[in-house]
């Protein structure tokens, strides 16, 4: 079986939850013995440099619509919920669809009106034009076929896996790692997007109603939609306990896991939420809000909030403070579950019924 991968999300010098997603799971299927070749779209002629580059698999240009003639794959795979404009059996990763959950439908602070309708638009071509749909949980799966006219039968759950290299790192290595870039060891964190759907205001709010003294909230990430509000109110109420730290890659992100004291992260919608099993893999306590997938991968490891109440943050803050050792390492096994070669493994099954669904033409 011949696959091509459109990788274009992980064609970026600051890989979050997709191009993760893309560059973990094209390894993993390199590994395990997959014919694959990788496509990166031409609108990112410019990040060329940032191209996905694993030395046993072929590279080329994607200029769409058209697709390269002399590549004839068996099936093609999107990673980024676009719809593959080939004429092989086609598949597409479906991450997230808080745009298509009725009470966010019509909330402008996490998205821009236009925004919202391509995405729902988007949606709606996958499910008529796709083969298969991976869906990356349960709750992804359920709130798109609740929003869109799909066959289920086209839409398979295929969970992520999770890196090796989060891990628990011991107490001094991991402060060496931090202090060499400032960053102040036995903190609260976030990790992910600076953007109003992420709950960064409930977040802060619950965080200082905690009221734990000198323990600081770290933030690692990069600002998004609503980044510069967010960060007037870190300036304007952050007390000077909340520091941001920017974008951290895997050099630095175990090092700030095991050194944690919890990961809080109340956020609005999850289509998955790869920093809860992160965190856990290194052996800290999480904080996970009542909706979206968070709750579902945590697999009630994690303690839950209400992401629109306060105190409900501050008081899973205080419980996931006074987590014991048992149960940690019983969230540490249960991370470990999520392993990307049993990812590779699925999807290549998702690829194999996509062929099927598409009668073998191409």
């Amino acid at each position: 079986m011949r696959i091509t991968i459109d990788a274009t999300a992980a064609c970026t010098p600051r890989p979050t939850g997709i191009g993760r997603y893309t560059a973990q799971l094209a390894r993993a299927l390199d590994q395990i013995g997959s014919t694959i070749s990788l496509g990166t779209r031409c609108s990112h002629l410019h990040r060329h440099r940032y191209r996905l580059k694993i030395p046993t698999i072929r590279n080329f240009w994607i200029q769409e619509p058209w697709w390269p003639a002399l590549t004839r794959p068996d099936v093609v795979h999107v990673t980024d919920s676009r719809v593959p404009r080939w004429r092989s059996p086609r598949v597409a990763t479906l991450h997230d669809v808080v745009h298509l959950l009725p009470q966010k439908k019509k909330d402008f602070r996490i998205s821009t009106r236009e925004f919202r309708d391509r995405k729902i638009a988007a949606y709606q071509s996958l499910a008529s034009e796709c083969h298969r749909i991976i869906a990356v949980s349960e709750t992804t799966r359920r709130d798109f076929l609740e929003g869109v006219d799909c066959d289920p039968s086209k839409v398979v759950v295929v969970h992520h896996g999770i890196d090796p290299v989060f891990q628990p790192i011991p107490s001094d290595e991991a402060a060496r790692i931090l202090a060499a870039r400032n960053i102040p060891s036995g903190a609260v964190i976030y990790v992910g997007d600076l953007s109003n759907r992420k709950n960064i205001p409930g977040m802060i709010e619950g965080f200082l109603a905690a009221d734990l003294g000198e323990i600081p909230l770290v933030i690692a990430g990069e600002p998004s939609f609503g980044g510069d509000e967010i960060l007037g109110l870190i300036e304007r109420e952050g007390r000077g306990r909340i520091q941001l730290i920017g974008w951290q890659g895997d050099d630095v992100l175990p090092a700030l896991y095991s050194s944690a004291l919890a990961l809080l992260y109340p956020t609005h919608y999850e289509g998955f939420g790869m920093p809860v099993l992160e965190a856990m893999a290194c052996g800290t306590p999480v904080v996970v809000s009542n909706s979206g997938a968070a709750p579902e991968i945590a697999g009630e490891l994690a303690q839950i909030c209400d992401p629109d109440d306060p105190i409900s943050i501050s008081e899973a803050l205080q419980r996931a403070l006074g987590h014991d050792q048992r149960r940690q390492d019983l969230a540490r096994k249960h991370a470990t579950t999520f392993d990307w070669q049993t990812c590779a493994r699925e999807t290549t099954d998702v690829y194999r019924h996509a062929i099927e669904a598409a009668g073998g033409t191409r």
